[in-house]
């Protein structure tokens, strides 16, 4: 699955409001998979504030399991 510049803008968006209404101490739990490393939220946001090459892959991952 491929997604377009604006639908990945708009998926940030949805993920960074997610993302600030999770419970700080559920935070470190992991929340995707990527090259057989496991990423919490905490990873996964810093990867997706700093539009990483991980960040396209977690963010699709997301709306595949209908997270956002």
């Amino acid at each position: 699955m491929k997604i377009g510049e604006k639908e990945y803008e708009q998926l940030k968006a949805r993920f960074l409001k997610l993302f600030a209404n999770v419970p700080l101490q559920l935070r470190q739990e992991i929340i995707a998979v990527v090259d057989d490393e496991p990423l919490s939220w905490s990873v996964a946001s810093l990867e997706i504030k700093k539009d990483t090459k991980k960040a396209l892959i977690i963010i699709e991952h997301l709306k595949k399991i209908g997270l956002i």
